[in-house]
């Protein structure tokens, strides 16, 4: 299979109808405050831990919102249109979110665990009405990238990345030995390849002609690093190496 990533995400859309519920904060909240842990709250709560060692490839690879901009993205073709200031969005939305349910959390001491909370069926999308907000979901989804270009919901709006891109700035604050990408400035033949494979529309080039891949938009797919075929930029796991200077001390 010539892309693996976009598979797995493509499976993740198609089983969304049975998954819907472990990606909801709905369901985190409202479980809370019944003193029950969900299967969702164990979800978020390995995101957020997991992007301490894989930054924001949940985006990549599992999010299965993700893969419906994808499908929208491979429908339409529309670049991206950067709006400055409305990333702050994604930012306000799930600060909310986490501060209800860290409330939620602190509001009772004891708590029953129940994966399939408010999902006995073990299908979330079980009951007309249930479709009905399913179908919801999808078109309110649907309207930034039609609107705006390629992958806006996430550019702009989606508020489980925060915890994503949190943990992210962690890993790269004290080197955690993590994925990342690494720049190579002297492969670089300018040739914009990585530009145009990039999901979120970062200016990778130039990235790596500063020599710095940091960037809260990225999602670690590796698109960039396949598309370059001068090995300019390159997906690696580890450590960032630091240059020591040995001052003689007179």
């Amino acid at each position: 299979m010539k892309n693996k990533r976009r598979l797995f995400l493509l499976i993740m859309f198609f089983t969304l109808p049975i998954t819907l519920n472990f990606f909801s904060p709905y369901i985190i909240i409202d479980g809370l405050f019944n003193k029950i842990i969900s299967g969702a709250f164990l979800v978020w709560t390995i995101m957020a831990v997991s992007s301490l060692f894989i930054g924001r490839a949940f985006c990549a690879y599992i999010c299965p919102y993700g893969a419906w901009q994808m499908i929208i993205d491979r429908c339409i073709e529309k670049p991206l249109k950067k709006i400055k200031g409305l990333k702050i969005l994604k930012y306000i939305l799930g600060a909310t979110w986490v501060f209800v349910i860290a409330f939620a959390l602190i509001s009772s001491r004891e708590y029953k665990l129940n994966l399939f909370y408010l999902t006995e069926g073990y299908v979330s999308v079980d009951k007309i009405s249930n479709i009905m907000g399913y179908f919801t979901i999808l078109t309110l989804l649907a309207v930034l990238p039609l609107v705006l270009g390629k992958r806006a919901t996430c550019y702009y709006l989606c508020p489980m990345s925060i915890l994503n891109i949190t943990g992210s700035k962690v890993k790269n604050k004290f080197n955690i030995p993590s994925l990342k990408l690494k720049a190579e400035p002297s492969n670089c033949k300018k040739c914009s390849a990585c530009n145009k494979s990039c999901p979120m529309s970062i200016n990778v080039m130039e990235k790596v002609q500063h020599n710095s891949m940091e960037s809260s938009d990225c999602i670690l797919c590796g698109e960039c690093s396949k598309a370059c075929k001068f090995g300019a930029v390159n997906r690696i796991c580890g450590k960032d190496r630091v240059d020591r200077k040995v001052v003689e001390m007179k």
